[in-house]
């Protein structure tokens, strides 16, 4: 019951809110479950929108002939929403509804195609193709663009930044772009979900703000080495690459922890 109590709270509190996906309980406990004022609150949502479905489709009377059918087409769609993880009933809504004044059809759709255009896509986010961006990453990671480099989009951006712009520079042409892609790729999905982008795809090696200047940029050389040979295909998974790359870093490891320890003493 609290779980269903937050989430419709947030409707009501914050107006366009995100709301999470619901496995638990069912979308038809949530609907019975909401207060009058939670329902209030979704009743407006649902009619805005059977109001821009009806302006958009001459022949909703098939769907919706009488009052009692329109009712009850609500309360379907409703959960339909909720069981497809529409999360921002404001933005993907209007996605919906952009979709279908967009599509050549006097009929209202079956609301679960209607998710379906809720659903964003890469173009709907202003995405370019992979190969585009990848040309836009490798040109502003030239060490004379970068600090005046326009991005045309964040996720190419975090693309970027996630391969590594000296990787992008120093590597082959088609061992840079094996890895953009897939970073592109992680990106772009992360955009769709609503996620957020700054987090890099993992590659075993930590990152401790707190660590030494020395010591981060031995890891970030790590970081690059294990790009490096993910891209060149080197048969290793990532734990035995991290361990042979770290022991061979470990000479220069132990003296730099005794210049630290030093320097602490």
């Amino acid at each position: 019951m609290n779980s269903v109590q937050n989430v419709s709270a947030r409707i009501v509190r914050a107006g366009p809110a995100a709301i999470p996906s619901l496995p638990v309980p069912a979308a038809a406990d949530i609907v019975a479950a909401l207060s009058a004022t939670e329902k209030a609150a979704v009743e407006e949502l649902i009619n805005r929108l059977f109001r821009e479905i009806r302006n958009a489709r001459p022949a909703w009377r098939q769907a919706w002939p009488n009052k009692e059918a329109l009712d009850s087409a609500k309360v379907t769609w409703v959960k339909a929403m909720i069981e497809g993880g529409v999360r921002d009933w404001y933005a993907q809504v209007e996605l919906g509804l952009r979709r279908l004044r967009a599509e050549p059809s006097d009929f209202v759709p079956a609301p679960g195609k209607f998710v379906e255009w809720c659903s964003p896509t890469p173009e709907s986010l202003g995405l370019q193709t992979a190969e585009r961006a990848y040309d836009e990453a490798c040109r502003n990671a030239h060490p004379s663009c970068r600090s005046s480099a326009t991005w045309s989009h964040p996720v190419t951006y975090h693309a970027a930044i996630d391969v590594g712009l000296d990787v992008l520079t120093q590597l082959p042409g088609a061992e840079s772009w094996k890895l953009f892609a897939r970073s592109y790729a992680v990106m772009t999905r992360r955009a769709m979900a609503g996620q957020a982008l700054g987090m890099a795809t993992p590659l075993g090696i930590g990152h401790d703000s707190q660590k030494p200047e020395a010591m981060l940029a031995e890891e970030q050389s790590l970081q690059f080495a294990l790009r490096v040979r993910e891209a060149q295909g080197i048969p290793q998974s990532g734990e035995e690459a991290r361990q042979a790359l770290l022991a061979k870093f470990a000479p220069h490891r132990a003296r730099l922890n005794k210049t630290v320890g030093g320097a602490h003493g």
